[in-house]
């Protein structure tokens, strides 16, 4: 399910924000406040982002960082 409006690298950015509880700020498209929506809302959506990425582990590091 790749996200064809963002880029690869506007998505990994994204991915990474959500893990390390960044939030958004300043003036966002709505794509990329969709996107970090979804997948800050949904550690399944979050996981399956990230590999089709290449990221591996997201997960693990998303919910049991602390």
């Amino acid at each position: 399910m790749a996200n064809e409006v963002l880029a690869e690298i506007d998505r990994q950015n994204i991915i990474f924000d959500v893990i390390d509880g960044i939030p958004l700020s300043g003036e966002v498209s709505d794509e990329i406040r969709s996107f970090h929506s979804k997948i800050e809302s949904d550690s399944l959506m979050l996981e399956y982002s990230a590999e089709e990425l290449g990221i591996n582990n997201v997960s693990f590091e998303y919910l049991y960082q602390g």
